[in-house]
């Protein structure tokens, strides 16, 4: 089960830094990728900036919890997708978005996937 679980946590972790990776060198496909247009000006700086690191940084996280098979490295990149899950709910709830329930169920799907992740292959448990 454990190698199950690594494996799985692999695959996400290095979906993600692929993804974050692609903001950083063709921004326009992850963009596309996601559904959005590519922004110009300060918002272009602010999309690339603000995705890419949320990529790269649940990517990392991810992967350096699978490596070291350290629970705390799973619970940074688990809250970051699970609070993306609540703000994307927010839109719609508060400011009429499209509900965006794909998307969304990827990011509780995945956050929690790793929080089971961190708990059942951590060294420290």
């Amino acid at each position: 089960m454990k190698t199950v679980l690594k494996i799985g946590a692999g695959l996400f972790g290095a979906f993600f830094t692929l993804m974050g990776l692609r903001w950083a060198f063709d921004p326009s496909s992850a963009a596309e990728s996601l559904g959005m247009v590519l922004l110009d000006g300060n918002a272009l700086s602010t999309q690339i900036g603000d995705l890419g690191s949320f990529f790269i940084t649940v990517g990392v996280m991810t992967l350096i919890g699978v490596i070291t098979q350290t629970r705390h490295w799973f619970y940074a990149p688990s809250m970051l997708l699970l609070v993306a899950a609540l703000y994307r709910s927010l839109a719609t709830l508060m400011y009429g978005a499209p509900f965006a329930l794909s998307s969304i169920i990827i990011e509780v799907v995945v956050g929690l996937f790793l929080i089971v992740t961190g708990s059942r292959i951590s060294k420290d448990s």
